[in-house]
């Protein structure tokens, strides 16, 4: 959805920081405990 969105503009103003910054807290959220776990 980000990429149509990007493509379609021609300003050059939009991104997908938001969209990438969401997925990574995700990451976080999820691996994190697990990884920690390991680690511990």
């Amino acid at each position: 959805a980000c990429v149509k969105r990007v493509e379609g503009d021609e300003t050059g103003h939009k991104h997908c920081t938001g969209q990438y910054f969401d997925y990574w807290c995700c990451v976080d959220k999820c691996v994190g405990p697990k990884l920690f776990a390991e680690l511990k």
